[in-house]
């Protein structure tokens, strides 16, 4: 391939995650215009705050019907383009991510406790309202569903047209992390860009991935508060079971890859 279509096909990959960030912020911006037509803001901080979270989860819906189609006409296009998976595959991705996201969550809330960082997983306050169902929809099924059809679905199948195989699971994972602004969701985005990129190879099907990113956040955002609070000792038993079960289904859907 010429430099010229290198260059033009890396621009290509990159202004993807772009626009949608953009569109994004674009549908925010026109319903929390909406919003302040409806009901006129005075600009003090708690509305301002207020306002936000109440135009989080429409906003988050608008750009799913919005961005579904486009994504999904894309992802057909390329040659692995399919849903397909067996049921017994279902659970595995299911449990796969449900275990990773303890492993993640706990070593998280232990690191702060063993060294000088702010500790913002142990003052996390959660209030069990709408925006907070509206938080657990938008993050663990809506985002998941988004992300595994952008990046995985055909960025990387659109990287590995002019990249060795793993040039483009490092590219689109350092795309993939970049779209990320905490340090905790940018060092779970590179753990989780690894796995759902290896689950897609071997099952040749996006579903894994979905499944797996899905889980993986809801059990986040539904796991973090519960724990946040619990003792050291409890949290390095709970560390290590998790990291038990993580390498043997880690290990276990290796040597059945192995098999055939």
């Amino acid at each position: 391939m010429k430099k010229e279509s290198k260059i033009q096909s890396i621009f290509k990959i990159i202004g993807w995650p772009i626009l949608f960030g953009l569109g994004q912020l674009l549908i925010m911006l026109i319903l929390f215009l909406i919003v302040g037509w409806i009901k006129p803001i005075s600009f003090t901080e708690f509305e301002l705050q207020d306002r936000m979270k109440t135009i989080l989860f429409p906003s988050t819906l608008c750009s799913f019907f919005v961005f579904l189609p486009i994504f999904l006409k894309k992802y057909k296009s390329e040659k692995i383009n399919r849903f397909q998976l067996r049921k017994n595959k279902i659970l595995y991705y299911v449990l796969f991510g449900i275990v990773t996201s303890f492993v993640i969550n706990i070593f998280f809330l232990k690191l702060e406790r063993m060294i000088p960082i702010p500790a913002t997983l142990h003052q996390m306050e959660v209030s069990y309202d709408w925006y907070y169902v509206g938080r657990v929809f938008s993050t663990a099924f809506i985002g998941p569903i988004l992300e595994e059809l952008l990046f995985r679905g055909f960025l990387y199948q659109e990287a590995k047209k002019w990249m060795k195989p793993m040039r483009a699971i490092l590219f689109i994972t350092v795309i993939f992390t970049l779209c990320h602004v905490t340090i905790y969701s940018f060092l779970t985005a590179i753990v989780t860009s690894f796995l759902v990129l290896d689950a897609l190879e071997k099952e040749k099907s996006l579903t894994a991935p979905i499944l797996f990113h899905i889980f993986l956040n809801l059990t986040s955002i539904l796991l973090l508060p519960l724990i946040v609070r619990y003792r050291m000792i409890i949290l390095d038993v709970l560390f290590l079971i998790s990291l038990v079960c993580f390498v043997i289904l880690y290990q276990l859907h290796r040597w059945r890859v192995k098999e055939k």
